[in-house]
């Protein structure tokens, strides 16, 4: 035990063998009231007193126990109102410019696994490398059936949808769409306008716009009031709260299929209850090389994250992040990652 410890253990048992009644204090305010033609030093002793009773007071304080709020088993349709936030993008973002060649971006692109969002970063060719074509760019990817690197994760967009363009206006984004179909992958349609939306916003994230208002949808250039006879897009589409529509555990890096050196760092990110994840490398044969608990940089239900540096020799691996459900103990929401070790 530390010194700090110790010291804090002695305190709190000090503590606990003093009893402040109910009058305490209104009791010392008269008194201070009493002596104040007394001089100086009564006064101050006087207020030391009702020091000592508040800091008292303050210490024994234990606030009540509050449940978990698990962000994954919030009904559908709960809103909540703090602010999106967008988690770390990889470290393995920078793509060098080559001369004479199209500019290239690492971009994000969100796709579904288990009825939830996930996301990659992809290498993006930019014909034009501005606002709406790097957003352009983002959602193309995200719509096109089998871009995603983990074979995991899927887009929930019929083969058919093509992205016409888009346009910024302020702080909304226009994205025109063909051939939409008559429903979404998997039966999912507000999930799958989320998929547009998040990506969208990821997007902008990286262009001059940085934050939008929303997102509006048209297909063949006109207004489309609802999508799939589904999803209200008559006005600019928000983004939920990531507690409604991402995945409660996911990886960033290493990402998928990515090669590592032989010290690297995991970066997870999710929306757990006390921010508790855990952390497991399997190695090529199913074998557990690593497991550990990992605590987030805060818990549901805001978007945690946290960086644990490994080291491990050379081999094909794969990094899962989950957590344990407080109901039953079971393992949920595992997301994984295969990468190699060079």
């Amino acid at each position: 035990m530390s010194p700090e410890d110790r010291l804090r253990d002695a305190l709190r048992a000090q503590v606990d063998t003093v009893e402040v009644t109910p009058d305490a204090l209104p009791r010392i305010r008269g008194r201070i009231q009493e002596r104040r033609r007394g001089g100086g030093w009564a006064v101050i002793a006087a207020g030391a007193a009702v020091a000592a009773v508040i800091a008292l007071a303050v210490v024994v304080f234990v606030p009540e126990r509050v449940p978990p709020d698990r962000a994954t088993d919030r009904p559908p349709g709960t809103s909540v109102t703090q602010e999106p936030v967008e988690p770390s993008a990889p470290a393995t973002t920078a793509v060098p410019v080559v001369p004479g060649e199209p500019a290239k971006m690492q971009l994000p692109v969100y796709y579904a696994r288990n009825d939830r969002l996930v996301r990659e970063f992809h290498e993006l060719p930019l014909p034009v490398d501005d606002d709406a074509h790097r957003i352009e760019a983002s959602v193309t990817e995200a719509l096109r059936a089998g871009s995603a690197a983990d074979p995991d994760y899927e887009t929930l967009w019929p083969d058919s949808v093509t992205v016409r363009g888009v346009t910024v206006e302020g702080r909304v984004v226009v994205v025109d769409l063909t051939d939409v179909g008559t429903v979404p992958r998997a039966g999912t349609p507000a999930l799958a306008v989320q998929q547009l939306v998040s990506t969208v916003a990821a997007a902008a994230s990286y262009t001059s716009v940085k934050r939008i208002d929303g997102v509006r949808i048209t297909v063949g250039g006109a207004p489309v009031a609802r999508l799939w006879d589904a999803v209200d897009t008559s006005r600019p589409v928000k983004q939920l709260h990531p507690s409604e529509i991402y995945a409660p555990m996911w990886v960033i890096d290493p990402q998928e299929g990515q090669q590592v050196g032989r010290s690297f760092t995991v970066h997870l990110a999710g929306i757990v209850w006390e921010g508790t994840a855990n952390l497991r490398v399997r190695g090529a044969g199913g074998e557990v090389v690593v497991e550990q608990v990992v605590r987030l940089s805060v818990g549901a239900p805001a978007v945690g994250e946290a960086r644990v540096p490994l080291t491990l020799p050379p081999g094909r691996y794969t990094v899962e992040a989950y957590y344990i459900s407080q109901a039953d103990s079971s393992v949920q929401g595992v997301d994984d990652h295969g990468f190699t070790v060079g």
